[in-house]
């Protein structure tokens, strides 16, 4: 079974809700997540995301999160969001803020088509306001989908 969600979030919306390189043989699946959504971006005619540490810290912070408790979802086990990963690993003064999990794809070629056959993933992916992104990657033997990915997306002020 395959699973994915979209979430996005702007500095406005979260004041009212809360008051590369081409990848080379033998790298990440991160690395090739990347790789494969500038790829996409390109043909949409959007600029490349650069990666962004303290996005990919809360990226794998949160796809850990999903396959140490077995779910899929934009809220963490205990109640983070997308904001306050992103605050926690380190990525203030963003503008915006968007996310895509996934579970149960077998490799990054298969996330990221899955997410682009997905409207709201697709046009995260696709917004090419957005300049960062950093990735989550976790395989978990014994859960309800073995992998997990996050990808999260940002842009400063």
């Amino acid at each position: 079974m395959f699973r994915c969600l979209a979430a996005v979030l702007t500095a406005a919306t979260a004041a009212t809700a809360l008051s590369t390189t081409p990848a080379v043989s033998g790298a990440s699946p991160r690395t090739w997540v990347i790789k494969l959504t500038n790829e996409e971006r390109a043909r949409a005619g959007c600029p490349e995301l650069r990666g962004n540490l303290a996005l990919g810290r809360a990226a794998q912070r949160h796809s850990t999160d999903m396959a140490k408790n077995d779910f899929v979802g934009h809220t963490g086990s205990r109640g983070s969001t997308l904001e306050t990963r992103a605050q926690a690993a380190g990525y203030s003064g963003w503008r915006s803020l968007a996310e895509n999990v996934a579970a149960g794809q077998w490799s990054p070629a298969a996330v990221v088509r899955s997410w682009m056959r997905s409207p709201d993933h697709r046009a995260n992916i696709l917004n090419c306001s957005l300049t960062h992104m950093g990735v989550g990657y976790v395989m978990k033997r014994g859960t309800a989908h073995g992998k997990y990915w996050t990808q999260d997306f940002g842009k400063k002020s």
